[in-house]
């Protein structure tokens, strides 16, 4: 049986988090690719995903010919997985051009498997409409959470979102949070 590398598994997990599905995992001679998709709002968004299978430094050159493939199939974002290093001009290239970037193979542990942290989930505009005509308010009168917190930068999620917090109580069976991201 054929086992995958860590960051390949690891992005599978991470796109699936997203909501996004991947059908097809491609191999080359020095990088994965996969074509992750999801509908909303009636429409198809795409990525590009690209893991490096040899950790180096990245720079503009590359971002370049991954834009080029996201052009090629109409995708909206692209992400690289496995740079070791990435150029300052190669950041500000990504960051226009919609690639996220993710350093080496991912951290050492996944953050959502501990015990501690609940479950984190970017809640849908259905359900973030019910919860602001239930309680009356706007959007931004939700608490707060901050885009470099960590279960936000998993998740992917961009300012004006707003995350469901799931967690348990011995009371309730399970409560939501929700937190709009700043």
């Amino acid at each position: 049986m054929y086992e995958l590398p860590r960051p390949v598994v690891k992005t599978r997990d991470l796109l699936n988090l997203r909501a996004y599905k991947t059908t097809e995992l491609l191999e080359y001679d020095d990088k994965y690719v996969m074509y992750p998709t999801k509908e909303k709002d009636g429409m198809l968004l795409k990525y590009v995903v690209w893991i490096l299978k040899e950790s180096r430094v990245v720079g503009i050159a590359l971002l370049r010919d991954l834009t080029a493939k996201m052009e090629e199939n109409e995708a909206q974002r692209g992400m690289l997985v496995g740079g070791s290093r990435f150029t300052p001009a190669g950041k500000k290239y990504a960051a226009s051009a919609r690639i996220e970037l993710v350093e080496g193979g991912y951290a050492s542990f996944d953050l959502f498997e501990h015990e501690l942290v609940p479950t984190h989930l970017i809640a849908s505009d259905d359900e973030v409409e019910m919860i602001l005509d239930h309680y009356k308010i706007e959007k931004k009168q939700l608490p707060r959470i901050t885009s470099v917190d960590p279960a936000v930068k998993v998740l992917g999620a961009l300012p004006g979102h707003v995350i469901r917090i799931e967690r348990a109580s011995l009371t309730s069976g399970s409560t939501y949070y929700y937190r709009f991201v700043t």
